[in-house]
């Protein structure tokens, strides 16, 4: 049985023997993979928190209208020192 160590250095031998621009490709496409995985993890990590602070019904105006006091408390907070 083949293991992931072993197919892993397969691919990349394979990876190895193509034109720089496919490999190139190749890592811009991986970027963007993580990228896009990275976001959506993100995002249900928030949307847990705010179901979980039953918060997901509230509005935009309501997200900003708290964002803008704790940006105001943690300037006045910065402020005092």
């Amino acid at each position: 049985m083949e293991t992931l160590s072993s197919r892993v250095n397969e691919v990349a031998q394979e990876i190895a023997g193509w034109e720089i621009s496919a490999q190139e490709n190749l890592m811009q496409t991986l970027a963007d993979l993580n990228y896009r995985r990275g976001l959506k993890e993100l995002s249900e990590k928030i949307q847990r928190r705010l179901a979980a602070e039953n918060k997901l019904a509230q509005s935009v105006d309501e997200i900003f209208a708290d964002l803008a006091r704790i940006r105001e408390a943690v300037a006045a907070d910065d402020y005092r020192r």
